[in-house]
């Protein structure tokens, strides 16, 4: 449930994703409704490329 219909992609059904620390599947990947960027809508975005790995 959300407040904007998509449609899924499978190429992003693999994809691992970076939070907290740690580098964890998409399914795994959770925010808390506390954290200021949910609040707030403050944030960075970063991007971690892998090659040959």
């Amino acid at each position: 449930m959300g407040t904007h219909e998509y449609e899924a992609d499978k190429r992003n059904e693999n994809i691992l994703i970076y939070v907290n620390g740690e580098i964890v599947p998409r399914s795994e990947a959770k925010v808390s409704v506390f954290d200021s960027g949910f609040l707030l809508g403050d944030g960075v975005w970063e991007g971690i490329r892998y090659h040959n790995g």
